[in-house]
């Protein structure tokens, strides 16, 4: 192939009508499709396609090339003599390659005959890497005779904000031109009401006999056993940056290059071995996917909250998918530590909802938020980000001791808690609240960000401020874990306060959010402190934060697994005897892996193993039904029954890193592993494996600067830990039973 093509010049651009097509989101509703497409990601780059390969229905919201916010590709669909192929088969390795087969059906060809069914193969292998997407074709002919058919490949290019495929209508755009069809090039090219000129280059190998419009054609003779190949390439180019390649990439070399990286992410990883193939499948392929959702900032990376909606920087997605994955590898933790510190609140600004000290929620780099349409260029909405990241502060030096990492962000610790204080809590009265300030922005700022996730029982929306209760358990957390850092580092007078406040915090929490009749914690309080009295899975996480006794604590265990509130595949976000549970809704008894996984953690800290070993379980086996044992964002709530699947979500993520995260996390807690690496420590605290596990080998367990090997056994009820090294630094490991 020859160098890609920047963008082209003006003289040889037409402007044509601008399309104002919407993308299709009605059809989706009962199609689960996006948890059988084929995705690949290169951090902020990804690329998500039917088992086929194509991107099809042509402008469908869970389909396309994405780069920077923006799909450059809306349409490839490949017909063989005007027909669509059949799938044999379609596999992903790691996150970065496709291997599909597929082969044409019973269909009479031009001048021959009619062809038989699988007679001939086509391999179709597509790859990613940053800007640039292969997409490469062998058609092998397993005929007797000869044969001779036409290869046509179907392109479009929307170039669509992120947002728009997510629904925002928008009614206007930009300035789009004719395909531009040239020698063995196809060329697509808008430029955005942000005056940015954006393309994408279709590139062939060889040059296609025919090219008009948005369809390039061969035409194929093939003698028996002879195999032909087409090549493609796709670039996307932004204008004024410089991503595209003077000289083209290979695809073999940039292979390699991929398979080298997911190695060295690997090596510098956990590896975990157990007794059950499937379950080292699912960690095996959550893996992965840390590694293609790392998006790089300066010298760190930070993980991408999720595909297709939430390839970025996503505050409370990548704080919570670091601390889940801390027991795989505690870096990328303290790198997502260093970004959100670089993009911290700086000043009171409405249009973000931005306060100095608040940790960001979400940050586009698309056409709608340069024209300022949307806030998102640096967004602060969201109200747990921020004890959130106190929180990570905290168990990032339990795992790794790093006191220059701790004394670097110092400033932002500080600036984080006098966010709390001044900022978060929005009248007083001792809780932090979240509201709307941006016109464009969130109107519910916690976990659960719908615009009605937040109802009383007879279905009347809450009016912010609205005080959620886990956002009180994440503050009380924050607050008490750094009394006890920030002692450690001197600040002794400091220390002292944060633990009075943490005290405080919890005997309030208690008695403005418990709800006597129900016996259990409300969702929430709304402008006039009025409780949102339903039953939630909520209050699950303040046994993650520990700030209930333990008589509380088991009364929300217990409460938690009654069957309106456990699936038998997950805790539901709502109860489904609340008069406005939704099964199929997105927060309202919808089942969440990344929920369920914060709940399993405080069940284990609490000492509810049962529990939390019956919902690792379930979640597993959920795990099984999806494509390479992923765990989407999230699945419908319905009660599970015998033989059933867990019903899919219509427009769930996946791989979403916090749904990736979840089983990282559950095994964490089920194993009881609890790091001290400042006391040079390791303690492995009442192991328990589940009974579809005989043993689980962990080895290159990252704590401070040693590297350990942990053996686990179970024999009959009981689970045994067996340290079998510890290479370097000197590493006490303590392993604990209770009774």
């Amino acid at each position: 192939m020859s160098a890609t093509k920047p963008i082209l010049p003006a003289d040889e651009l037409v402007e044509i009508p601008c399309p104002h097509v919407e993308p299709r989101i009605a059809y989706q509703i009962g199609e689960p499709r996006k948890l059988n497409n084929l995705t690949l990601i290169d951090g902020k780059t990804f690329v998500s396609t039917t088992i086929s390969g194509d991107v099809t229905p042509p402008g469908a919201p869970d389909v396309g090339f994405f780069h920077d916010d923006t799909r450059f590709i809306s349409h490839i669909e490949l017909k063989v003599d005007g027909h669509r192929t059949v799938v044999l088969s379609s596999s992903t390795e790691k996150s970065y390659a496709s291997q599909i087969e597929l082969t044409t059906g019973n269909i009479t060809l031009r001048d021959s005959f009619d062809l038989p069914e699988n007679t001939v193969h086509i391999r179709r292998d597509q790859l990613l890497s940053k800007n640039v997407f292969f997409d490469h074709f062998f058609f092998e002919n397993f005929n007797l005779k000869p044969i001779r058919f036409r290869v046509e490949l179907i392109y479009n290019a929307d170039f669509v904000d992120v947002f728009q495929v997510r629904g925002v209508a928008r009614g206007n755009c930009g300035h789009y031109y004719q395909p531009l069809a040239k020698d063995d090039t196809l060329s697509f090219v808008y430029r955005g009401l942000d005056g940015i000129l954006r393309q994408t280059s279709i590139q062939f190998s060889p040059a296609p006999e025919k090219m008009h419009e948005t369809t390039a054609e061969w035409d194929v003779s093939l003698e028996p056993m002879e195999r032909v190949r087409i090549e493609t390439m796709i670039t996307a180019i932004v204008e004024r940056d410089r991503h595209y390649h003077p000289k083209p990439p290979d695809f073999i070399s940039t292979l390699r290059t991929r398979r080298h990286a997911a190695a060295l992410w690997e090596g510098a990883s956990t590896k975990f071995d157990s007794s059950n193939e499937e379950f080292d499948a699912a960690l095996n392929t959550a893996t992965g996917d840390f590694h293609g959702l790392q998006i790089p900032d300066g010298a760190e990376h930070i993980i991408a909250a999720g595909i297709p909606w939430f390839a970025t920087i996503f505050g409370r997605d990548s704080i919570i998918a670091a601390y889940q994955s801390l027991i795989l590898n505690p870096q990328l933790a303290a790198d997502t530590l260093r970004v959100l510190a670089r993009h911290q609140g700086t000043e009171v600004n409405d249009w973000r909802d931005e306060d100095p000290g608040k940790i960001i929620h979400e940050q586009r780099q698309g056409e709608m938020t340069h024209t300022g349409e949307m806030p998102f260029g640096a967004y602060y909405g969201s109200v747990d980000s921020t004890p959130l990241f106190l929180m990570l502060v905290s168990e990032v030096f339990n795992w790794t001791a790093d006191e220059r990492l701790i004394r670097e962000l110092m400033p932002n610790i500080l600036r984080a808690l006098d966010w709390i204080d001044h900022y978060g809590d929005l009248d007083g009265d001792g809780f932090v609240e979240f509201q709307r300030r941006s016109p464009k922005g969130l109107a519910n700022q916690g976990w659960k960000d719908s615009w009605d996730a937040n109802m009383f029982p007879d279905g009347t929306v809450a009016q912010s401020p609205i005080a959620l209760v886990e956002v009180q358990g994440y503050v009380y957390d924050a607050k008490y874990r750094l009394s006890k850092l920030l002692r450690s580092f001197g600040e002794t007078e400091r220390a002292d306060k944060l633990k009075r406040e943490a005290a405080e915090l919890a005997k309030q929490i208690d008695r403005v959010f418990w709800m006597q009749r129900q016996g259990y914690y409300a969702m929430a309080l709304d402008k006039d402190k009025k409780k949102l009295e339903v039953i939630s899975s909520n209050p699950g996480h303040l046994l993650f934060t520990r700030v209930l006794k333990a008589d509380r604590a088991r009364v929300v265990a217990n409460r938690l697994m009654q069957p309106d509130m456990h699936t038998g595949w997950g805790w539901r976000t709502l109860s489904k005897d609340e008069k406005v549970f939704n099964p199929l809704s997105y927060h309202r008894g919808s089942v969440w892996p990344h929920d369920n996984s914060l709940i399993v953690h405080g069940m284990a800290l609490y000492g509810f193993r049962k529990p939390a070993l019956h919902t690792l379980t379930t979640l597993f086996q959920a795990a099984q039904t999806f494509r390479d044992n992923r765990l989407p964002e999230l699945f419908c709530g319905v009660q599970r029954k015998d033989y059933d699947v867990p019903v899919h979500y219509p427009v769930s993520c996946s791989p979403q890193a916090w749904a990736s995260g979840a089983m990282f996390f559950m095994l964490t807690s089920v194993l009881g592993i609890r790091p001290s690496a400042p006391q040079r420590e390791l303690n492995v605290m009442n192991p328990a494996l589940p009974e579809w596990l005989d043993y689980l080998q962990l080895r290159n367990l990252r704590v401070g600067n040693s590297r350990v090997g942990l053996d686990f056994s179970r024999r009959g009820d009981r689970t045994f830990c067996n340290v079998v090294e510890v290479e370097g630094e000197k590493l006490l490991v303590n392993v604990a039973f209770k009774k």
